[in-house]
């Protein structure tokens, strides 16, 4: 299918495929199934239409839920292997961090300090997601019912 719409090798094919998932649908649903619906009518009553409720009363309550979900899904896909290992040919031009991470493994040895280093570089940008979206973070842990309760 990427062939097809002439994305291999492209940033585009790293991306897309990832943007919509299962997890997301299912932890949206989850979460506007609490959501009451006196939010929706009074916003009805109040001469909102459907796009209207949906930008002013929804996504702003989901905001924690959403913060959850850009987290979640961030981290997976940063620490994806095999899919960017597929639809990747020019490695030197388009590498993800884990295809760098395995370009330290040759036939020459290992250089365990490079690797280390470059360990804890590539998990910077998750560490400073985690804290810029942590008030939001822990909120949408605990509305969505992944608390562990």
């Amino acid at each position: 299918m990427m062939r097809n719409f002439g994305w291999v090798d492209t940033v585009q094919a790293l991306i897309i495929p990832w943007a919509f998932t299962a997890l997301g649908a299912f932890l949206l649903r989850q979460f506007f199934l609490t959501v009451p619906q006196e939010l929706d009518d009074a916003a009805r009553v109040d001469g909102a239409g459907t796009v209207r409720t949906f930008l002013s009363v929804m996504v702003p309550l989901a905001r924690p839920t959403l913060a959850v979900l850009a987290v979640f899904s961030f981290i997976s896909y940063w620490n994806s292997f095999l899919w960017p290992l597929v639809i990747v040919n020019d490695v030197n031009a388009r590498a993800t961090i884990p295809l760098g991470l395995q370009a330290f493994f040759g036939q020459q040895g290992n250089e365990w300090s490079l690797v280390m280093a470059a360990s804890v570089i590539s998990m910077l940008p998750t560490v400073i997601i985690l804290v810029l979206l942590q008030k939001h973070l822990v909120r949408g842990i605990v509305t969505s019912g992944l608390g562990g309760r």
